[in-house]
């Protein structure tokens, strides 16, 4: 049976940065057989399809989303060590249940909110780790063959931020559950400076310590998106030319940076919004930059979607003026 579709539904409550419009058609998927019911009436009926997952990494634009909006609450955890979680899943809760059975690999990615299916379409990433590392392979639907299909995590096409649903030959596919494959044996990533600054360089930390950890460490970094409308880092850090960085560090000797294996470098965008653009904690009507890290763009009431661009728009020009960078949004307008 087609599940409930109703008209008209606002949006911006089911979003962490709390902006945005209405959904044309709004309905829930909760398993399989509904999202193929669903793409088949979207088809039919010649509407769009946009599929929200827990509603952390999106702006909704204020004029709302045409179409069919799909919300995609299909659960369940199955296997051991190659375990499968559905896309609806919250993802903290599903990090949760791996370090209680003692599977290592996502302790370094806890307290981030959203769904499990987010996080291969982002490549989620934090404290030295990164979702593609221990992703072995991703079910999807694509709407285009009219089939489900699991992708290795070759074919997922993964970058830093970045994967093949965020290109053009990824759209049609949604996202309906992620396998992992995790470690029964102990194998703590801590080489992120804010954990060594927590464990040191000889600690031999719990899975529930350092996930303890990342919990306390973000708590101080981002607002509670509860309490304050946020959709986490707003930003990526860029990865720039050696030749760039070395053009920068003699302006900015301090300013920090990461060799990647082609040799570019990944520099901290927090570091050149607090010392270079003088960014920390200003505010421009009701939308500004986190005191607690300038990456994270913040609602701070009745802010419209408009506004969060507009206010990232500025931050991107000041960017480029002072450093010659053009950085990107993590966040997908809709």
């Amino acid at each position: 049976m087609l599940p409930e579709i109703k008209k008209n539904v606002p949006l911006a409550s089911l979003t962490t940065l709390g902006v945005g419009g209405e959904a044309e058609y709004f309905t829930v998927a909760k398993s399989e057989g509904d999202l193929v019911l669903l793409v088949n009436f979207a088809k039919e009926n010649n509407l769009t399809i946009t599929v929200l997952g827990g509603g952390s990494n999106v702006i909704v634009k204020d004029e709302g989303v045409n179409g069919l909006l799909i919300k995609n609450e299909i659960k369940g955890i199955s296997g051991e060590i190659l375990v499968t979680a559905g896309a609806g899943e919250e993802w903290d809760d599903f990090v949760q249940y791996t370090v209680d059975k003692g599977w290592w690999g996502l302790e370094n990615l806890s307290g981030i909110p959203g769904t499990v299916g987010a996080t291969p379409i982002q490549n989620v990433g934090a404290y030295g780790a990164e979702v593609s590392n221990v992703i072995d392979n991703v079910k999807v639907y694509s709407t285009q063959e009219e089939q489900f299909k699991n992708l290795t995590a070759a074919e997922c096409l993964f970058g830093y931020r970045d994967s093949l649903f965020k290109s053009e030959a990824g759209q049609g596919l949604i996202v309906v559950s992620v396998t992992y494959r995790l470690n029964e044996k102990a194998n703590p990533a801590l080489h992120y400076k804010d954990l060594v600054n927590v464990f040191g360089t000889s600690a031999q930390p719990s899975q529930q310590d350092i996930r303890q950890a990342v919990i306390e460490i973000r708590s101080k970094k981002f607002p509670n998106w509860r309490e304050l409308g946020t959709a986490g880092s707003f930003f990526k850090n860029p990865i720039i030319s050696s030749d760039h960085f070395a053009r920068l560090i003699e302006s900015y000797p301090e300013l920090p940076g990461f060799t990647e294996t082609d040799g570019r470098v990944k520099v901290s965008l927090g570091w050149i919004l607090d010392k270079v653009c003088n960014l920390k904690g200003v505010k421009q009507g009701n939308v500004g930059t986190y005191l607690g890290q300038s990456l994270v763009l913040v609602n701070y009431g009745n802010a419209t979607a408009k506004e969060i661009i507009s206010f990232s728009d500025d931050v991107i020009k000041v960017v480029k003026e002072k450093t010659d960078i053009q950085i990107e949004r993590e966040p997908v307008l809709i």
